[in-house]
């Protein structure tokens, strides 16, 4: 029995140095590729995940089994909503959902509850990720009287990691996939 024991353990140990040593690396045409989409500005995220900030209320929604399949209060299935961020040569675009709460009172729209903002970005800049492959992206917009900062980290294995903080809510963050911004004509 105790070799059987230490046999499962030599295995499980052995199959956990495997999948940790299988992290896939970007392909120079990969790495290529995406430093073009970056220097071109062209290209779009697509959130699959929303992570809102835990609080109560959410918690409570959670409790409740009003979140969607599979989703908890601090991980929520975005994928089949459409929830985008672009960036296409000056201009960046986002309408993303929001599962948080408004801090600030004004100017609310039932029909718009996510978070939504277009137009040309301020105080905007990239630079390389630390310890990593990617770019990180950074910039403020202003949408109707809201403020965003967002940043975004961008990696050429086509994920990417939305950071946005808002004056009006709790903040909210994204993961989801990256590519190449095809425009719809």
């Amino acid at each position: 029995m105790k070799s059987l024991i230490k046999i499962g353990a030599y295995m499980l140990l052995l199959f956990s140095i495997a999948c940790a040593s299988s992290k896939s690396k970007a392909t120079p045409e990969e790495l290529a590729a995406f430093d073009n989409m970056i220097a071109q500005k062209h290209f779009e995220v697509k959130v699959l995940l929303a992570q809102p900030m835990a609080t109560q209320s959410l918690n409570s929604i959670a409790n409740a089994g009003l979140l969607p399949p599979g989703s908890t209060a601090s991980r929520i299935d975005v994928s089949g909503t459409g929830g985008y961020f672009r960036m296409v040569g000056d201009s960046v675009m986002a309408d993303l959902p929001f599962y948080g709460e408004r801090r600030m009172g004004g100017y609310y729209n039932q029909n718009n509850t996510g978070i939504l903002f277009e137009g040309i970005p301020e105080e905007l800049s990239f630079s390389p990720i630390k310890n990593g492959t990617g770019q990180t992206m950074r910039f403020t917009i202003d949408h109707e009287s809201e403020g965003f900062q967002v940043i975004a980290q961008l990696y050429p294995n086509g994920r990417a990691r939305l950071t946005i903080s808002s004056t009006h809510r709790t903040n909210m963050w994204y993961q989801g996939d990256l590519s190449e911004f095809k425009d719809e004509e």
